[in-house]
């Protein structure tokens, strides 16, 4: 017990201290987007001047790509739809700041922000003039956190021959507060899609090709993307999607509580709304007068009382039906899928419930932390589920947290990312990927785990998104360098082609022979993503190792007649 608290304590430490080190790092990216070009100093390089439908902006040379930080593609007024801004009759000038992100507390993942003036996007492109496919990224964070500013490197998709583009959306109650008093609750959703509308309208100015989008994102951001195929609203604004750990929390929930049987499901407004607006001074508003007083609160009071976890909700004009329903019965945007998730997804989540002060060494610490971990479904039995889990780990100091963390990359990550392949590959091509490298470079900084972190949540990012001096720098060897490599090449090659992201026998030097990557199909395989070199593996390999039949008819809670 005295280690447990030990290790706690030196957690919530080194989770403070990350998360102080990023607000500091990221003070130096500045918070602007740009400045009016007065016409002084050197004359700008054409190359680096854009004109779009809002009016010029002069761009810089960074990396061997032309960068466009900080272009704002939206406005919008608290808790309503966005709009693409005013004109500008003077270029702007950008520089290596980017726009401000969207209101959110400090956290390890990203610094806090309070200026709601944050609808920016990032542009970079290949120095040669062409005519490249674009690709769109959505940042994670759990819908309450982070920004497409500097934690994302796309310098190594630049090099591929793709154009990157990464945006802010609103986030938290600011950005999908449910509540039938503010009409749809997806403010965030609608901010996505009008920053791809910006992106199909403006981007052949950066040598884009409109008519070749890809949209990609993981976790919040993964979670996104399935969204906007689901949403009608999304329709024509991109062309193909890749999923990275999006498939979370198994379906959406409505904005209004409803009925499964003998079961009453709550909605978004009962879970999220309602307990949000309660601790505010708008608690006792009527309805008529709900929407104008959230909008007098400041951004601290709406931070201070949005709930740890939000989600997009159905039943609204974004999202009429839930991403599950719209996979299954193939009412969705029909594009080319890819998608995958990590081997120990729930890692990182143990490593923070540590550090939130749980006890992952003891019975009833464990039984406390897994009872928590799945209240927000209350038909689960928990206290089943918990003892089940455990009885698959080995004796010894670390079995609680082990049984912690299947659980946690089981239930809400894999088996839903399982059951929409299946969904998927009736309507769409879809690829099925499988991140498995545990020697995964920790992207914790100096954090280190008291139990090994392996293929966490969000450790793949860093091998599509970041250089190979940061890998390196990290203490990326070798097999790690050639994984990264042939990932960076899947994706692009599936942004480039859509129908074939196999990779080449000459496109990756020392690679022998075409690393192929199936189709998922009835009986299909999906790529395991390891290092050094991926291979193909069933499907069934990964629906075994996740219990995902389990989890098909989990244990539940009987109601009380």
């Amino acid at each position: 017990m005295h280690k447990s608290t030990n290790t706690s304590k030196r957690l919530v430490l080194s989770l403070s201290t990350l998360a102080l080190a990023i607000s500091l790092g990221g003070c130096l990216s500045g918070g602007g987007g740009g400045s009016s070009n007065s016409g002084g100093g050197s004359a700008p390089d054409n190359s680096l001047t854009v004109t779009t439908q809002q009016g010029d902006y002069i761009g810089i040379s960074d990396a061997g790509m032309r960068v466009f930080r900080g272009i704002r593609y939206g406005v919008a007024e608290r808790f309503a739809a966005p709009e693409l801004p005013p004109t500008h009759a003077t270029a702007i000038e950008l520089s290596d700041a980017f726009g401000s992100s969207c209101p959110q507390a400090a956290s390890p993942f990203g610094e806090a922000s309070l200026n709601e003036d944050c609808l920016f996007l990032n542009v970079y492109a290949p120095e040669e003039p062409g005519d490249y496919p674009v690709t769109v990224w959505i940042h994670g964070g759990a819908f309450i956190y982070g920004s497409g500013g500097p934690s994302y490197d796309p310098s190594r998709l630049v090099e591929q021959g793709v154009v990157v583009v990464t945006l802010n959306y609103r986030l938290g109650a600011l950005g999908f507060l449910p509540h039938e008093a503010l009409g749809d609750a997806n403010f965030g959703l609608q901010d996505q899609q009008l920053a791809l509308q910006w992106v199909r309208e403006n981007i052949a100015e950066f040598d884009g090709d409109p008519d070749n989008i890809t949209l990609f994102g993981e976790s919040a951001g993964g979670h996104s993307v399935l969204s906007q195929l689901a949403s009608p609203a999304a329709a024509g604004l991109f062309h193909k999607a890749v999923v990275q750990s999006g498939s979370y929390n198994g379906d959406q929930i409505a904005l209004q509580e409803t009925s499964q049987g003998p079961f009453t499901i709550p909605g978004g407004q009962q879970l999220f709304g309602l307990p949000t607006i309660a601790q505010t001074d708008c608690a006792t508003a009527a309805e008529a007068e709900l929407l104008e007083c959230l909008r007098e609160l400041s951004v601290e009071e709406i931070l201070a009382a949005q709930p740890g976890n939000i989600l997009p909700v159905t039943g609204t004009d974004t999202l009429p039906i839930s991403i599950n329903q719209a996979l299954a019965s193939g009412d969705f945007n029909q594009v080319p899928v890819m998608m995958g998730s990590n081997l120990d997804e729930g890692a990182l989540f143990t490593l923070l419930a540590l550090g939130d002060g749980e006890d992952l060494f003891t019975a009833g610490g464990y039984e406390t932390a897994v009872t928590k971990l799945l209240a927000e479904n209350p038909l689960l039995n928990a206290g089943q589920i918990a003892a089940d889990y455990l009885a698959e780990q080995p004796p010894g100091l670390l079995q609680f947290a082990n049984a912690y963390t299947a659980i946690g990359t089981d239930w809400r990550f894999n088996c839903p990312n399982d059951t929409q392949w299946g969904l998927l590959r009736n309507h769409v091509d879809t690829w099925g990927y499988w991140f498995t490298d545990r020697d995964a470079p920790n992207i914790l900084g100096d954090i280190s785990a008291p139990f090994p972190l392996g293929a966490a949540h969000s450790f793949e990012i860093q091998y599509v998104l970041s250089s190979e001096q940061t890998l390196t720098q990290r203490g990326a060897g070798a097999a790690q360098l050639a994984l990264a490599e042939h990932m960076a090449r899947y994706w692009t090659n599936f942004a480039k082609y859509g129908d074939d992201p196999a990779i080449g026998p000459n496109d990756i030097d020392g690679a022998a022979e075409a690393v192929e990557w199936p189709r998922l199909t009835a009986n299909g395989e999906i790529l395991r993503l390891d290092a050094p070199t991926p291979a193909a593996v069933g499907q069934s390999d990964f629906s075994t190792a996740h219990q995902c039949a389990y989890w098909a008819n989990p244990p539940i809670n009987l109601p009380v007649r």
